[in-house]
């Protein structure tokens, strides 16, 4: 037994919470109470900037580029869901799973600073991207959305892993998937150390999402 290492809490991967609510989300309003009664806010993006200190602001996404994104709040302790175009939730097919898909990362964040206690916390920066993919709380919560998309395009644990594996043909003339290349920027950027990391993760959520 003395060769068995320590199980470290720290290390376990955080299954965010399913949200079992069927109501429509097709409007900024909607969504707003949508994520009143899930525990998650839900703004547009001046009331984000606002709340910002000004090491966050220089970094924050700008305005114009995405119609939404989202982020762990310290302040509010909870998943903030940021429409830069309100009426995104109007006009994007699907805007629901995605934005629930967006908000379980952000609860993985959510349930790190309750492990760890943060008391000085500050957004961590995506402009540079080799630092951004191999913050270890990043990759704990983008290895939940990799296998989260994984589990959707598979039957079985064995074939998303498989699937982790093929390579992404940025020549195809069909989009990939968002995790697909997701997966293919953190390839380029991190160290095989932190790749490691990932696929271990990745297979702990796919072991947990196919039980």
């Amino acid at each position: 037994m003395k060769h068995l290492k320590p199980f470290n809490i720290f290390e376990a991967v955080i299954m965010p919470s399913k949200i079992e609510d069927d109501s429509n989300v097709n409007s900024f309003e909607s969504a707003i109470e949508f994520g009143q009664r899930n525990d998650f806010d839900v703004v547009e993006y001046d009331e984000f900037y606002n709340s910002l200190g000004d090491a966050d602001k220089r970094t924050a996404p700008p305005r114009r580029g995405v119609p939404f994104f989202a982020l762990f709040n310290p302040v509010r302790g909870k998943a903030m869901f940021v429409l830069s175009d309100p009426n995104a939730a109007r006009f994007i097919p699907n805007f629901k799973e995605i934005m629930l898909d967006i908000i379980g990362h952000e609860r993985v964040h959510q349930e790190q600073s309750v492990r760890k206690g943060f008391v000085d916390y500050s957004l961590p920066s995506p402009l540079d991207r080799k630092v951004y993919f191999s913050n270890k709380e990043e990759v704990m919560a983008f290895s939940f959305t990799i296998a989260n998309g994984l589990s959707k395009m598979n039957r079985s644990l064995e074939t998303a892993m498989r699937e982790l594996d093929v390579p992404f043909n940025p020549r195809s003339a069909m989009r990939p998937a968002e995790h697909t290349m997701l997966w293919s920027d953190i390839k380029r950027y991190c160290d095989e150390k932190t790749i490691k990391r990932y696929r271990k993760y990745i297979y702990l959520y796919l072991e947990k999402i196919f039980n």
